[in-house]
């Protein structure tokens, strides 16, 4: 027991937001188009790519990339058909969105515990995310957030540059946010992850006039609804007064310095 807690911090790091309580619809026993609500215990994170769609994968992690410079492959591709949605592996909020020249369009959730980020990357070219997200925006684990392409290596907005189409997830470990960026940062290989969660796949449907997928099962995660409560108390708390100094914006962009690195 001498590196019980060790241990502990380091595997909950990864897994601490995997399983727990929540509740989630199912088919009814009766009739199966009629959804009903159930408890469970277990596990609540899900595979990045919707179920009943195609995909390829094998460990890739640390293989050697060239465009830019010469670096480490820190994440995971899994090679799938331009379009297919995109899943919240674990529910948390939306810390980044937009355009990288290594990773296209990408996404980027940070667990609400702050010590998880998912990477989401190369998404589709003129349709790369759930119309509905921004920066801020909460998703549960399940959630259809984004769609699979090609984007990437261009200066340039919205270019498909990558050969094969595929999703780039890659997952960062934050124990202290000078861990965020820069030489400090934990990319972990996700290949035993991405195994593990093949068991639970989010099944979705599209709508056929907005062209958007959707999950068909919602779910319902305590930690989004501590989340949101503990977050309009900090509002709440923070408000400024006339007295307050609002400090200088440095322009500085925090999340994407280093994501180069990551494609």
């Amino acid at each position: 027991m001498k590196y019980y807690n060790y241990y502990y911090e380091a595997y909950s790091a990864v897994l601490g937001g995997f399983v727990g309580d929540y509740d989630i619809q199912v088919a009814g026993e009766e009739n199966p188009e009629e959804k009903v609500w159930v408890k469970k215990y277990g596990l609540k994170a899900f595979l990045p790519i919707a179920k009943f769609f195609p995909y390829s994968d094998y460990d890739d992690f640390g293989v050697s990339r060239s465009y830019g410079y010469r670096r480490r492959h820190l994440g995971h591709d899994m090679m799938g058909q331009v379009g297919t949605p995109v899943i919240a592996v674990e529910s948390g909020y939306v810390e980044a969105l937009g355009w990288n020249q290594y990773g296209g369009w990408r996404i980027g959730i940070r667990s609400f515990d702050g010590k998880r980020y998912y990477y989401y990357a190369h998404l589709r070219k003129n349709f790369p995310y759930n119309k509905s997200l921004a920066a801020g925006s909460v998703v549960q684990a399940g959630d259809v957030i984004g769609y699979l392409g090609r984007t990437g290596y261009s200066a340039n907005e919205n270019v498909n540059n990558i050969d094969t189409p595929h999703l780039h997830f890659g997952m960062q470990l934050i124990f202290d946010e000078s861990q965020k960026e820069g030489v400090n940062e934990i990319w972990i290989d996700c290949y035993d992850i991405i195994k593990f969660l093949y068991r639970n796949r989010s099944e979705t449907v599209k709508n056929t006039e907005t062209k958007e997928w959707y999950r068909i099962y919602e779910m319902k995660d305590p930690a989004v609804d501590l989340y949101l409560q503990n977050k309009d108390q900090n509002f709440n708390n923070n408000i400024k007064h006339n007295t307050d100094e609002t400090p200088e914006d440095n322009g500085e962009s925090g999340g994407e310095n280093n994501e180069e690195n990551m494609n």
